[in-house]
């Protein structure tokens, strides 16, 4: 049994961060479904949720009106989500006719601000960003294009993380997103995304519902498109940046929040794990999400299972290895300058600090705890 356990888990894992990886990859070259793609403009309308972002909203705003897409065709909306510092006042002051403040009161979170938002937006396609996120030129227009095809809902951007000092969290975290992103382009060729990144992601108006405000938003909007037999796709083109967090306290506590709101959607809208209804997405929400968020089960498992087999002397050198992988990641969780910038150390510490985050989102959910509001980190 207890060997059983142990191989068990240890092939459970190499399917998460291997195996499915490749299997999505190869479906996704054999089986491409490409978007009709076309020249089209429509009106766009900007979303920027913010919480007391005074130090960046004002960039923000410029960046956007930076962007290559016809300013008579674009309106941005700051939903201000009862900021308390000086966020509504640079809003009000940029004195632009198609910039507009819309004050949330109560403190609801993103999500709400985003359906409100949504409910006054005149535009044919939303397009949500967040305060700190710089667009690319071409962007929009980029992302316009994709809703030529009648069977996109949605349209996610491509997101780059930069980090301004090379430690091993910013190291970590565009390792992952790289991993990442390779990942959703597969899954957007084989059909649909099953999430987005909330720094940039676009939807067709008419498709958009209103989100429970306790669900994160970028995760539910693909079931949202999946629901009315939508696409959610990839557009490379469509980039943005999004400096990475630089301190392993802030890092854990930011994937502990979108892990612990991405399982309740999960629970929330389990029927799309249902493979005889929604077939391959289904596939994708279980091995990209679920399986992946109860990965640190699977470690724990063969920890103690090879620990049990070890006191017996069997598979004693895998346990070793183990042991020394655990710790390489270990050494990155301390803040010491001569282990910050070790690149060997950056992936098992990242690969270990989102088994933590979503140990630790696990052990909430199952508590009943929530997340609903967030407050920036930078």
């Amino acid at each position: 049994m207890l060997e059983v356990l142990l191989w068990g888990s240890i092939m459970m894992l190499a399917y998460i961060y291997l195996g499915y990886p490749l299997l999505v990859i190869l479906l996704g070259r054999v089986f491409r479904r490409p978007v009709a793609s076309g020249p089209d403009l429509p009106y766009i309308t900007m979303i920027i949720s913010a919480y007391n972002e005074e130090k960046h909203i004002a960039e923000k705003i410029d960046n956007m009106l930076s962007l290559d897409y016809p300013h008579d065709r674009l309106e941005i909306i700051v939903a201000s989500d009862g900021s308390d510092d000086a966020t509504d006042q640079i809003v009000r002051d940029c004195a632009i006719s198609n910039v507009r403040l819309l004050r949330i009161e109560g403190r609801l979170g993103k999500t709400a601000c985003q359906n409100a938002a949504a409910a006054v937006a005149t535009g044919d396609v939303l397009v949500f960003t967040d305060a700190t996120t710089m667009v690319t030129t071409g962007s929009l227009k980029a992302i316009a294009r994709n809703f030529h095809d009648p069977d996109v809902g949605c349209v996610a951007g491509r997101l780059t993380y930069i980090s301004r000092h090379e430690d091993v969290t910013g190291q970590g975290g565009r390792s992952y997103w790289g991993y990442e992103t390779a990942v959703r382009m597969a899954e957007s060729s084989l059909g649909s995304l099953i999430g987005v990144s909330g720094q940039l992601y676009a939807v067709r108006r008419s498709a958009y519902r209103d989100i429970a405000p306790d669900l994160i938003s970028d995760f539910v909007i693909a079931n949202v498109m999946r629901g009315q037999g939508l696409r959610t796709v990839l557009e490379p083109e469509a980039t943005c940046f999004e400096e990475t967090l630089d301190r392993a306290d802030r890092e854990l506590s930011m994937r502990v929040r979108v892990t612990l709101r991405s399982l309740y959607a999960l629970a929330r809208q389990r029927r799309f794990l249902n493979p005889l209804r929604f077939g391959t997405f289904a596939w994708q929400l279980w091995s990209h999400k679920l399986l992946r968020y109860l990965s640190p089960v699977f470690l724990l498992t063969a920890l103690v299972a090879n620990s049990a087999l070890a006191i017996q002397g069997e598979y004693v050198v895998l346990l070793g290895l183990q042991v020394v992988a655990l710790t390489i990641g270990l050494l990155g969780f301390l803040q010491l300058r001569a282990f910050s910038k070790i690149r060997l150390l950056s992936q098992p510490y990242y690969f270990l600090l989102t088994n933590i985050s979503s140990a630790i989102s696990l052990v909430r959910f199952m508590r009943g705890e929530k997340v609903v509001t967030w407050t920036p980190l930078r």
